[in-house]
């Protein structure tokens, strides 16, 4: 009897750890997809600012 008690506690803490680990998988992308997003906004925060440069022209005779 003592070996059955022993077989229904173990299977009951597999099934607890396999919950426990469908838990941490999906812990564990939605934190992939935080820290790749904070990444992303880091990068843009800390790039420097592309300068705008504006091209001289060719002057153009006055219409008229």
């Amino acid at each position: 009897m003592r070996l059955r008690r022993q077989i229904v506690k173990i299977k009951e803490l597999r099934a607890a750890d396999q919950q426990e680990l469908v838990e941490l998988r999906s812990d564990q992308e939605a934190l992939v997809r935080v820290v790749n997003q904070l990444t992303l906004e880091n990068q843009q925060l800390t790039d420097p600012v592309p300068v705008v440069r504006i091209l001289p022209t060719m002057p153009q005779p006055p219409v008229g």
